[in-house]
């Protein structure tokens, strides 16, 4: 039989054939390296068919490019996680020091709390403690216990100030420092103190917790601890000029705020924060404290075993602060053969003294727990 051929490079081929019958032949893929110098790919695809007077079989020609572009490679490990948002569950507890009546303050409006010459404020960011200094007692016209109340109370307002939408602090939230809010804090309280003649002086901590950090101020002695799987992982230290005599803020004193110890500390969900006056931790060791820390949260410890690690349950850091104020009063009020912090310091200064120290205590407790509701500070 007479057969016709049309044949074309890269074009269908077409075949003629008469009186075939009409079937389905088959279909191909084949893949083979072309005859040209670029080495590029030459996919044919082919396909036959029959009709009732001819096959048709059809080519078709791919040459792919001879450079093909990699996929862009995305390394999800190296992306930064966003920081932890934390916020403080705290407790606080006081003991003002017995047979010494501070001088009442009237509670109108003041944000912060009296303890006898001690005061303290409370929030779920920051927390601070203050200690009127009790040698202005002899000098008429001073009020220490007001001094350290108007101290924390004005500390509360600045911290309020950046949760303010409208204050311009608000979007400064992430960059506060905590020496600048003793600065605020200091300038406000003596400004109140000129106006009012009251003479007074005092003490201060700070401590502001941002993300996955603790930012603190400290001028003095009062301290602060953080607790971290029953160890301590940050303690600070007391300022003092000499002997009993601490550094402090207020009336004719020579201490500024920017005379106070900056520290940053990461901190982790679960650590324990211990701030307090001189009252505590002139009568118990820091290895008291741990003890008493130890002993309170074995009891809402879940043990662990070989297929989970032991779970500490939440719970209410007042109960922690009041064991620790308690046994602080206790040993403050024995004048037996007891050891204490203050006693070692005066023997080593030379001086004689024996037992607790008589004193206004002060506790405050926060435990650090995710913060599931934070305010929106994009603009």
């Amino acid at each position: 039989m007479n057969m016709k051929t049309i044949l074309c490079k890269a074009v269908p081929r077409l075949i003629l054939h008469q009186k075939v019958p009409v079937r389905l032949l088959k279909t191909r893929l084949m893949s083979t390296k072309s005859n040209e110098g670029d080495q590029s790919i030459r996919r044919t695809f082919s396909t036959t068919t029959t009709q009732s007077s001819a096959v048709v079989e059809q080519t078709y020609v791919y040459s792919p490019p001879s450079l093909l572009k990699p996929l862009p490679m995305i390394d999800f490990f190296a992306t930064s996680k966003p920081a932890p948002s934390y916020k403080f569950n705290y407790g606080a507890t006081g003991y003002p020091k017995r047979n010494r009546a501070a001088l009442p303050v009237q509670d109108n409006h003041y944000m912060s709390h009296q303890v006898g010459e001690d005061a303290f404020f409370l929030r779920h960011d920051s927390i601070g403690v203050a200690d009127g200094v009790g040698g202005w007692s002899s000098t008429a016209g001073s009020h220490a216990a007001l001094y350290s109340r108007k101290l924390m109370h004005h500390a509360f307002l600045e911290m309020e100030r950046f949760d303010n939408i409208d204050d311009p602090n608000f979007s400064l939230y992430h960059q506060v420092n905590p020496m600048d809010v003793l600065q605020a804090t200091y300038q406000q309280s003596m400004n109140e103190a000129q106006d009012e003649n009251c003479i007074g002086s005092s003490t201060a901590c700070l401590a502001i917790l941002r993300n996955d950090e603790i930012r603190i101020a400290n001028l003095g002695d009062c301290r602060i601890s953080i607790i971290r799987n029953n160890s301590y992982v940050f303690r600070s230290e007391e300022q003092q000029h000499s002997f009993n005599y601490p550094y402090q803020l207020g009336t004719r004193s020579r201490d500024r705020p920017h005379h106070a110890q900056p520290f940053n500390v990461k901190t982790e969900k679960g650590d324990i924060i211990i701030m307090g006056t001189d009252g505590l931790f002139d009568n118990l060791f820091d290895r008291d404290i741990l003890d008493i820390v130890k002993k309170h949260v074995a009891g809402y410890t879940i043990p662990g075993n070989q297929h989970r690690a032991a779970r500490v349950l939440d719970f209410d850091p007042k109960g922690l602060s009041d064991s620790i104020a308690k046994q602080a009063l206790e040993i403050s009020e024995d004048k037996r053969h007891t050891d204490t912090p203050f006693q070692r310091h005066a023997m080593q200064e030379g001086f004689y003294f024996q037992g607790g120290k008589a004193d206004d205590i002060s506790v405050v407790v926060a435990v650090v727990q995710d913060c599931e509701d934070s305010p929106d500070r994009r603009f």
